[in-house]
């Protein structure tokens, strides 16, 4: 096989986008998020610092979307049964005020129990490497390490893509 094949199938789909820490990294760390819900809404919090080594499902995109509310809703719907101490956090990198208004109107009418939706400054998140162009950047993590991670320009987060984050979610949670 030529080189130029090759380097043809090493090099990533031209729809392929690249954001946050990789399968295997160590989670860059803390950061401070205002929630929405939860018993913590309005308050400065480290969501990565609540649930330290559990195992947690953090989706982090740039504005609020009807994609990412569809893939909340999904995860609100099959997370009720994972274990408490795991966690679904939904991280929106732009702390407007109508983004906080649009986010408090998603968790209310979602119902969202378990699922905590929050605001971060993007520069409190620069360590997780986040990529301008992922329309949402989804990261599982257990124990600190990175065991799924999926990004998606914006507009490709479709149902099946959705049914399959939704499916690695429930294994990693131990959702039944």
């Amino acid at each position: 096989m030529s080189l130029a094949l090759l380097l043809l199938f090493a090099l990533p789909a031209a729809d392929d986008v690249t954001s946050g820490p990789q399968v295997g990294a160590t989670v860059p760390g803390q950061f401070l998020t205002v929630p929405i819900n939860g018993p913590d809404a309005g308050e400065e919090t480290c969501l990565y610092c609540k649930y330290g080594n559990a195992p947690v499902v953090m989706v982090f995109a740039p504005k609020p979307s009807e994609e990412l509310a569809k893939l909340v809703r999904a995860l609100e719907a099959a997370f009720g049964k994972a274990p408490e101490e795991c966690t679904v956090c939904a991280i929106v990198t732009d702390p407007s005020a109508a983004t906080r208004r649009e986010l408090g109107k998603w968790a209310d009418e979602a119902n969202l129990k378990r699922i905590v939706v929050a605001v971060v400054d993007p520069s409190r998140v620069k360590d997780y490497e986040l990529n301008a162009a992922a329309g949402a950047t989804v990261i599982l993590y257990s124990r600190k390490v990175v065991r799924l991670n999926e990004a998606f320009k914006p507009g490709a987060l479709d149902e099946k893509s959705v049914e399959r984050i939704v499916a690695e979610a429930k294994k990693h949670l131990g959702a039944k």
